[in-house]
C-alpha cells in the first residue's frame, strides 16, 4: 500500500472504534476510551509515521511487509489458521483454505514484525508508567503513537494479496503496483488531503472529511467499504471473555497465529482475481489491470472488503495492543 492509503486506513480504523464504545464490558470500554483519547491526539503523525516501514526501515525485501505463499500439493502443508468469520475475504476463499502450501522464509516476516511491535508498545508504555517524569529512559507519547502507526503499516500490507503471493507481480509486471495505485487515486480524489504538509485535512473530532468538490463518492469503492464496516462487525463480540484474544479467531491465541491467518486468506485472494492460468492473451508482465477485463472488475468489487478488512485489523490490534499492557499492569498489581 502506498502513504496515504496506510494513513487513511488508520483513520478510519479510529472511526471504526469509535463506533464499539460502550460495547463491551465496562473495563475494556475504559481501555478504549483511554486508547482513542491517547491515539486521537496524534492526528499529525499519521501520514508520516505510518509510512516509516518505508521511508526509514526499508525492511521490504527481508519480509517485513510480506508473508509469501505458494501451492504446493507435493511438498507443501496445511495452513491451519483461520481469521474470525467477521473477515470479509475468508468467506471469499475459505473453500480451498485446505490446499497444501509452501512459504518462502526469506521473504516472510510479517506477522512476526506485528508480534514484535505490539509486545515492544507494551513494554515502552510500562516503562515509562513506571519510571519519574522527566527520567531520560522513558518514552514519550509520540515515540508510542509511532509504534502504534508502524503495527497498522505491517498490519494492513497482510491485507494485500500480492503480499502474500510467492508469483513475481511486481518487476517487471505491474500488477501490484497499479493495485496499490489506484486504492491511492481514489483516497486522494474524494477525502480533504494537504499533500504539501503530509496530513489529511480533519474535522475538530479528528474524523477525516470528504472533499465536497468531488462528486461520485457513492459510486467509490470507499463508500463501499464503509458500506461493508456496517455490516459487520466482530465475531465473538456480545460474548467474549475478558481477553483480548477473544477477537482473533477460534483457536488464534496471540498476533502472530491471527495474521497468519490473514495472510492465508490473501494469498487465496490472489489467486482469485490474479489466476495461475490467467485469459488467453493475457500476460501478466504487460498487463494494466485497471484497463482490462476481468481484472478491472474483480479489482472494484473485490477493494472495498479487502480494505474493510485491513481497517478491522488494524482497528483490534490496536485496542489489543494496549489491552495487553493493561493486563499486564493488573496482573503486577494483583501479584
Amino acid at each position: 500500500m502506498k502513504q496515504y492509503t496506510h494513513a487513511w486506513l488508520g483513520l478510519k480504523a479510529i472511526e471504526l472504534l469509535r463506533s464499539y464504545a460502550g460495547r463491551f464490558s465496562d473495563e475494556r470500554n475504559e481501555h478504549l476510551e483511554d486508547f482513542l483519547r491517547f491515539i486521537s491526539s496524534h492526528p499529525s503523525t499519521f501520514v508520516r509515521g505510518a509510512w516509516f516501514p518505508d521511508t526509514h526501515i526499508c525492511d521490504n525485501l527481508q519480509g517485513g511487509h510480506t508473508w509469501k505463499y505458494k501451492l504446493d500439493a507435493v511438498n507443501g502443508i496445511k495452513v491451519k489458521y483461520r481469521p474470525p468469520m467477521h473477515n470479509n475475504c475468508y468467506q471469499l476463499v475459505k473453500d480451498g483454505l485446505k490446499q497444501k502450501i509452501s512459504l518462502n522464509v526469506r521473504r516472510s516476516d510479517l506477522p512476526d514484525r506485528c508480534e514484535a511491535l505490539s509486545l515492544a508498545i507494551r513494554d515502552m508504555i510500562l516503562i515509562t508508567n513506571k519510571v519519574e517524569s522527566g527520567d531520560v529512559v522513558a518514552f514519550n507519547d509520540s515515540q508510542v503513537a509511532l509504534l502504534f502507526l508502524m503495527l497498522a503499516h505491517y498490519a494492513c500490507d497482510a491485507h494485500v494479496p500480492v503480499h502474500c503471493d510467492d508469483r513475481d507481480l511486481n518487476k517487471p509486471p505491474k500488477v501490484h503496483g497499479d493495485l496499490e495505485e489506484f486504492w491511492e487515486d481514489e483516497i486522494l480524489k474524494f477525502y480533504k488531503v494537504s499533500t504539501e504538509n503530509e496530513r489529511f485535512n480533519l474535522d475538530e473530532n479528528y474524523s477525516l472529511q470528504l472533499d465536497d468538490d468531488q462528486a461520485g463518492f457513492t459510486d467509490s469503492i470507499l463508500y463501499k467499504c464503509d458500506e461493508v464496516l456496517k455490516e459487520s462487525e466482530w465475531s465473538n463480540l456480545d460474548d467474549a471473555k475478558d481477553h483480548w484474544s477473544s477477537f482473533l479467531g477460534k483457536k488464534n491465541n496471540n498476533f502472530w497465529d491471527y495474521l497468519v491467518s490473514v495472510c492465508l486468506v490473501s494469498f487465496h485472494m490472489s489467486l482469485k482475481m490474479f489466476p495461475i492460468d490467467p485469459p488467453d492473451g493475457i500476460d501478466y508482465e504487460t498487463l494494466r489491470i485497471m484497463e482490462t477485463s476481468p481484472f478491472k472488475e474483480d479489482v472494484l468489487k473485490y477493494s472495498p472488503l479487502i480494505l474493510a478488512d485491513a481497517i478491522n485489523t488494524v482497528s483490534l490490534l490496536w485496542l489489543a495492543s494496549w489491552e495487553r499492557w493493561e493486563l499486564l499492569k493488573k496482573e503486577a498489581i494483583s501479584a
